[in-house]
């Protein structure tokens, strides 16, 4: 049975700001995880986040519990990227994530789908 929850990414922008934009995830294998549009991240929030900047995705993050997915596949303007975020080493009880730097041009529309193995 699915167990939606929530994470957030943490996108450091050219000019040195920080983006941090929460995610809700609605743990259903080939499901879009939906972006914060300005409200809080939830079940009818966008199913993208358009970078304001050329960002880099430095931090993810997320609360343990999903139970049918276990990784999210990043997509760029709808294209797959190769980049998997594998829920295991983001949760966000763990203080060791591995470092990100992950680069996404200005207007891209960063998005993400949930898998399962």
């Amino acid at each position: 049975m699915a167990a939606p929850q929530y994470g957030s990414a943490i996108f450091q922008g050219a000019s040195g700001k920080t983006y941090s934009v929460d995610m809700y995830l609605s743990d259903v294998n080939a499901g879009s995880v939906n972006w914060d549009g300005g409200a809080g991240a939830g079940a009818s929030s966008p199913t993208y986040w358009k970078a304001p900047e050329d960002v880099t995705l430095v931090d993810y993050a997320q609360v343990t519990g999903m139970t049918d997915t276990e990784k999210i596949r990043l997509t760029v303007n709808a294209r797959p990227t190769m980049h998997v975020l594998r829920y295991v080493i983001h949760v966000s009880t763990i203080a060791t994530r591995p470092a990100l730097r992950i680069g996404f041009k200005a207007n891209a529309e960063i998005a993400g789908i949930q898998i399962s193995d």
